[in-house]
């Protein structure tokens, strides 16, 4: 079997979601309200998680209306997203409604799976969560199937973690740093965010090495009174620049459903079985995509590294802050914090 450069860069945008639906759809009514000012004040590290934080936790389940997937080289695409943190995921996708669904992604608390009507290798595309960490398709795609729901601004600061900054961007935005241990190895992620708001603008995440792994950009936010929540409407994606495998693409959302969720539920994260689509394990031993045996080719990129985010001129490492339960900060690191986010 074939394989094919579309799957790997379809296959990575599982990370935009955990997926859900809803029982009625939102009500545009007070959209446009004005969203309330989070920080009246330059904000400290500890308001920033907090504020961050309270946007994100009464959302647990997202469904979009009238959602467009728009990719380079191709007409956009009709879609419906749902997503259920943390990891249950849905985003059928079509060309015209007389044609029929063209794209499925898809993910529940065990798997994940890839369907594309007119990929050369027609099949449904699947792996085990746990059996995809240890397969050599990790290597094509080092994103941890945890940081879906972050794309849509769902982010959760970790209270008990160290965070350098913030520092300011700009007029209107601060960013923090942080580094972890994920699957794929050491990680650094990055964090911007409205310093009026408090919504989340863009996520950077970074390997070992210092090479961008994906990032994302949230904008058009508009506020849900009755929620409590800002969300963003266009959410631009950016995956593995530089590599063989990038993909670089854009959701426009015209709204959303908040915890609500319309259809089955338990047919919504179904693995689908499609006739004539046989069904076929990324994570099997027996699938060699090709060039398996040789090892990737490192692509650096020193424009951005994580230790040398270049942000707002008043950057100032002597800006690190301890929040309550921190261990003791990381390495030094030169000025800059690496520009972008983390998808946790």
């Amino acid at each position: 079997m074939t394989y094919h450069r579309p799957l790997v860069c379809l296959g990575a945008m599982l990370l935009l979601a955990s997926a859900g639906g809803a029982t009625c759809w939102p009500r545009h009514a007070g959209l446009d309200t004005p969203p309330p000012v989070a920080f009246p004040s330059p904000p400290s590290l500890q308001d920033l998680v907090a504020v961050v934080n309270a946007g994100s936790q009464p959302i647990q389940q997202l469904q979009t209306e009238g959602a467009t997937l728009t990719v380079q080289g191709l007409p956009p695409l009709k879609s419906e997203i749902a997503l259920e943190r943390p990891r249950k995921f849905r985003l059928r996708a079509e060309l015209l409604q007389f044609t029929g669904p063209e794209l499925d992604l898809g993910s529940n608390d065990e798997l994940f799976w890839l369907w594309i009507k007119r990929n050369p290798d027609p099949a449904v595309y699947f792996a085990r969560h746990d059996r995809f960490a240890q397969s050599p398709m990790r290597r094509l795609l080092p994103i941890e199937p945890e940081w879906m729901s972050e794309a849509f601004g769902l982010v959760a600061l970790d209270p008990n973690g160290f965070y350098e900054g913030p520092f300011p961007e700009g007029e209107d935005r601060v960013w923090i740093r942080a580094r972890g241990q994920g699957q794929a190895g050491d990680l650094t992620k990055v964090t911007v965010i409205h310093n009026k708001y408090g919504w989340v603008l863009e996520q950077h995440l970074y390997d070992a090495g210092g090479n961008l792994l994906a990032k994302v950009e949230g904008s058009r936010h508009r506020y849900y009174p009755l929620e409590g929540v800002s969300l963003p409407h266009r959410i631009a994606v950016q995956l593995a620049p530089s590599q063989p495998t990038q993909l670089a693409f854009h959701l426009d959302i015209g709204g959303y459903s908040i915890n609500q969720l319309q259809g089955e539920p338990a047919r919504m994260w179904e693995l689908p079985r499609l006739e004539g689509y046989p069904l076929v394990d990324l994570a099997d031993p027996r699938f060699q995509p090709p060039g398996a045996a040789a090892p990737p080719i490192a692509v650096h990129t020193p424009s951005v590294p994580p230790a040398n985010y270049q942000g707002g001129a008043e950057h100032n490492m002597a800006q690190h802050q301890r929040y309550r339960g921190y261990g003791s900060p990381p390495p030094a690191a030169p000025a800059g914090p690496p520009r972008g986010l983390e998808l946790r």
